[in-house]
């Protein structure tokens, strides 16, 4: 059997009960960073000696999962991120699709959880879409990013303390009316919420994990196009392209390329 179990993202309490039943009960323990979990292993004065570990991370998941033998999990074989649930930005979801494929029984226990807790923590309202991190740089940043502050629906992102403050003043040029909600050390003891309008925030320590949720655009805001408002414009289908690759992850090229096939 295979077994998901999230893990603390930041405060060791938060561990549930279940989670330790089966990270004891585990044969086999697939985790991103072996010496993260054992750490964490010995915290919980979980005895693990007896445990078969593997690394298994975004790098090199792909390859592990294609050799697994299946008889693996006629024993109890968990899977652990360093931090939070499996499968949020984290490794996770191909092991469940080889279980599905597979017919190999799984569960996944709920746990800490970093989008969830700062989505609560803003006071937002409504639906919301998770994006991950942002491209570091570049045109698919710019591009990303775009997307992101233009979404109808509350928009989260997780950032590096390298890279917020690059952020923070891309959303000041961007929506300085907007307000967003920053959130980082999520459960730690310098746990810190700042919520303002963008063009009010100052960050003054930049250390630790942020996850940012942005409130979602208000109608009476701006005018906006949809992809499909776009494609019936009468427009050159180089100027159409240039406007649809603005509000897509395609290029320019890939996109008039189509409209020239269609």
């Amino acid at each position: 059997m295979l077994i998901l179990v999230p893990t603390p993202i930041g405060n060791l309490s938060d561990i549930s009960k279940r989670a330790i039943e089966a990270l004891n009960e585990a044969d086999v323990i697939f985790c991103e960073d072996t010496r993260v979990t054992k750490k964490l292993l010995n915290l919980l004065q979980i005895e693990y000696s007896n445990k078969t570990f593997y690394s298994m991370h975004s790098h090199n998941e792909s390859e592990i999962i294609s050799k697994l033998d299946l008889s693996i999990f006629d024993k109890n074989v968990v899977y652990v991120s360093d931090a939070g649930m499996p499968g949020i930005s984290d490794p996770g979801s191909k092991l469940i699709q080889f279980a599905q494929q597979n017919n190999i029984k799984y569960d996944v226990i709920p746990g800490a959880n970093a989008v969830l807790t700062a989505l609560v923590a803003s006071g937002f309202e409504g639906e919301f879409t998770f994006f991950g991190f942002l491209p570091h740089k570049g045109n698919e940043r710019d591009k990303k990013l775009k997307e992101v502050i233009n979404h109808d629906k509350i928009a989260i992102i997780y950032e590096s303390p390298h890279r917020i403050d690059k952020l923070l003043k891309e959303l000041k040029k961007e929506i300085p009316e907007r307000t967003v909600f920053f959130a980082k050390e999520l459960t730690k003891m310098y746990q810190t919420f700042i919520k303002d309008k963008v063009k009010n925030i100052e960050l003054k320590n930049n250390k630790g994990e942020w996850v940012v949720v942005i409130d979602k655009t208000q109608k009476n805001d701006i005018l906006t196009l949809s992809y499909d408002d776009i494609l019936t414009l009468k427009l050159h289908p180089k100027e159409k392209a240039k406007l649809l690759s603005k509000i897509s992850t395609k290029s320019t090229k890939e996109i008039y390329n189509e409209l020239i096939n269609l």
